[in-house]
């Protein structure tokens, strides 16, 4: 009698239950969503009679209609035919692409009834026996699997659960030691949207990720295609041969901005697989948002079948700062729950300070070499209206890294006459200002040097030093490609020079002259902001700027360098072993710097002899000699400036022995004794200006003429 009860109310509810022919495909995604809705819809239905016949005492306990597993099977029927005649159904991905079982799939669907439908929401909240809006742990059990399979139930909607860990539904009580009963959920908003259509990306994801199509027409090397390597787009290729359903990670090992998420775009667009590209160094700090935002982009990668394309990995490499407080540790943990996430295939672009080891999932690395000069100047050629000899001659002057070339060529072409579209280096040259000035914000500023070299006086042996300095900077193409010495040097390709001697001497006008000279910048490293008390702090900052410094061919200076380059101590204190740690991690990067670096101090001496052995030319600059300090006195006042009488230039050499800073100082204090007199510069002036210069020195000398 109990069973006949129930087949009359499948029977009087049968309208909400047109799951129609097994052999009819759906034509639309709305007819399925509203299939599943209608059977969703009689469960309710089914659940409220049962409660309300518990309440009347009515005995025994009912059996689950047979009609819901019917229907069931009919919409799975029908998917499957709809999928075979090549009609795609978004909703259906969470079946197919995620693994559900029916049980998950019929809880999914009792919560995103309670967000599409206002009638089921309404019979949802009158079956709660919660005095709240979202359905509770009971109210989806008893609605899922009627008075059956309790434990099933338990464990699909405990936190270990796949559509928990799946970010498919979500906890909306905020107790944490909440009772089951208590607990209240609903399906992820990215869930509803999947049913609406929507097939764009979670909004929280847009500062973090950009999904990256395959491009057929990056699959060249040369030519319009991608500069590379061209050994190594082939192995990235093979190395995805088995696309999403291998279980392996591949990496791409370089530095900043060499190219190295072009290889993989290019290997991805190969085998036609979609990308989602993660800036790590955006996700969150905060662990409870760091796994929500890992969640949801492991999700993505799975329903859309995309494979993640990790960058920045660097940014997990040191331990974050918070406040005035560090990280409690290293954030190995937090590289792990990154690398963790993510099932199946992903890809990593890493520099080679960066590589996890043991905790990547069949690591196949890829190290590609550096671009030529030749293609160097394709790319040149490409982004901007240049002919071949000034692409070349381009790529000479300035031979930065390939992410750098088309963000400088939009604001040199922006330096243009629109119908002219003529190009000249100083518009490259203030393009790639624009770019490096925001890289190099904050750890080093740009400065400019109005001197020529007639106003460095250097013995002649110091200036030979110098041209060679400028030497093996503007001819390291011809050396290291054009006759191949390179691949016998290997690392170090970069210039790293050393000026010592006294205050005054020139040292820092020397270094403004060279990049005066190739046409490039010269960057002043602000000490202050590399060099941090936060354990790591100091080697991010270091890394960051000679990743910019090199990408942008620009040329640091290190001013009074032995505060950073200074000799390593005997480890007696934590302070000290971090210290050393720092100074370590200096000496390699360095030593794999392909740029220009210059280092000044007044004291050498105190320079760690392990730097030395890595500076390509050390150029002591002396004191200027009688003869030579005639001269500083003699340029410094130059033709602009009114002079009374005969000047003794000579009188001043061999009396003050100054440097030619100090001569400039003094220079530059006669000039205000006379404008404020309202007088030509006399002797007198001169003579007054290097005494009080002279004793600011700390030196002693008659002061009478």
């Amino acid at each position: 009698m109990e069973q006949a009860d129930h087949a009359g109310y499948v029977a009087a509810n049968s309208a909400d239950m047109r799951a129609q022919s097994p052999t009819a495909p759906f034509r639309q995604p709305g007819e399925l969503i509203e299939a599943e809705l209608e059977l969703t819809r009689a469960r309710i239905r089914f659940a409220l009679a049962e409660r309300d016949r518990r309440t009347s005492s009515e005995g025994g306990r009912p059996a689950w209609p047979d009609e819901f597993a019917r229907t069931e099977r009919v919409i799975s029927e029908r998917v499957a035919i709809t999928l075979a005649e090549g009609t795609d159904l978004p909703i259906v991905w969470l079946e197919d692409r995620l693994g559900l079982g029916p049980n998950e799939r019929r809880i999914l669907w009792v919560l995103l009834a309670h967000e599409l439908d206002a009638i089921s929401r309404a019979m949802l909240r009158e079956i709660n026996t919660e005095s709240c809006a979202d359905p509770t742990t009971d109210t989806v059990r008893v609605v899922a699997f009627g008075q059956a399979h309790h434990a099933e139930a338990s464990r699909l909607l405990a936190a270990s659960s796949p559509l928990v860990l799946g970010g498919l539904i979500e906890r909306t009580d905020t107790e944490a030691t909440a009772s089951d009963h208590r607990k209240t959920w609903k399906v992820a908003r990215r869930i509803v949207a999947l049913a609406h259509g929507d097939l764009s990306m979670d909004p929280e994801l847009f500062r973090i990720a950009t999904v990256v199509p395959p491009d057929a027409s990056a699959l060249g090397i040369g030519g319009r295609g991608i500069e590379a390597d061209p050994d190594c787009l082939p192995v990235l290729v093979a190395a995805l041969r088995n696309g999403l359903h291998d279980d392996r990670t591949v990496v791409v090992q370089a530095q900043r901005g060499t190219g190295r998420r072009t290889l993989l775009r290019a290997a991805a667009a190969a085998r036609g697989l979609e990308l989602l590209e993660i800036d790590v160094e955006r996700l969150s700090a905060t662990p409870v948002q760091l796994h929500a935002q890992l969640v949801a982009l492991a999700r993505d990668c799975r329903l859309f079948q995309r494979v993640p394309l990790l960058r920045n990995l660097d940014a997990l490499a040191v331990p974050p700062v918070t406040g005035d407080q560090p990280a409690p540790s290293l954030q190995t943990d937090r590289l792990d729950q990154v690398i963790a996430a993510f099932e199946g295939l992903f890809l990593l672009a890493t520099t080679s300070s960066v590589i996890p080891g043991n905790r990547l999932r069949k690591p196949q690395i890829v190290e590609p070499r550096p671009l030529t000069g030749v293609q160097l100047a394709r790319l040149w050629l490409r982004a901007l209206p240049l002919s071949e000899h000034e692409a070349d001659l381009i790529a000479t002057m300035y031979p930065v890294a390939p992410s750098l070339i088309d963000a400088a060529a939009s604001v040199a072409l922006a330096q243009t006459d629109d119908a002219a579209r003529a190009i000249d280096p100083n518009h490259i040259r203030i393009g790639l200002r624009a770019v490096l000035d925001g890289q190099l914000a904050g750890l080093a500023t740009r400065i400019e040097t109005a001197q020529t070299w007639d106003s460095l006086v250097l013995p002649e042996d110091q200036r030979e030093a110098v041209g060679e300095l400028l030497a093996r900077v503007a001819q390291r193409r011809t050396v290291y490609e054009t006759w191949g010495l390179g691949s016998h040097v290997g690392r170090g390709l970069g210039v790293s020079a050393l000026f010592s001697g006294p205050p005054g001497t020139g040292k820092t006008m020397a270094a403004g002259l060279i990049a005066k000279q190739l046409a490039t910048d010269l960057y002043q490293v602000d000490m202050s902001k590399i060099v941090s008390k936060w354990i790591g702090e100091t080697e991010k900052n270091l890394a960051r700027l000679f990743d910019a410094a090199e990408a942008g061919h620009a040329i640091l200076l290190f001013d009074e360098a032995d505060a950073l380059f200074g000799k390593r101590t005997e480890v007696k204190t934590s302070n000290d072993r971090h210290a050393n740690q720092e100074t370590n991690y200096l000496l390699q990067r360095l030593e794999a710097f392909r740029g220009v670096c210059i280092l000044t101090t007044n004291h050498d001496s105190a320079i760690d002899e392990a730097f030395r052995r890595r500076i390509a030319l050390h150029v002591h600059f002396p004191l200027p000699d009688v003869n030579e300090r005639i001269h500083l006195w003699r340029a410094m006042l130059r033709n602009t400036v009114p002079v009374a009488g005969t000047l003794d230039f000579a009188g001043l050499a061999r009396k003050y022995e100054m440097s030619g800073g100090h001569i400039r100082n003094a220079v530059l204090r006669a000039a205000f004794f006379a404008a404020d007199a309202r007088t030509s510069v006399t002797n007198q002036h001169l003579f007054r200006a290097a005494q009080i210069e002279y004793q600011a020195m700390g030196r002693i000398a008659p002061s009478s003429l």
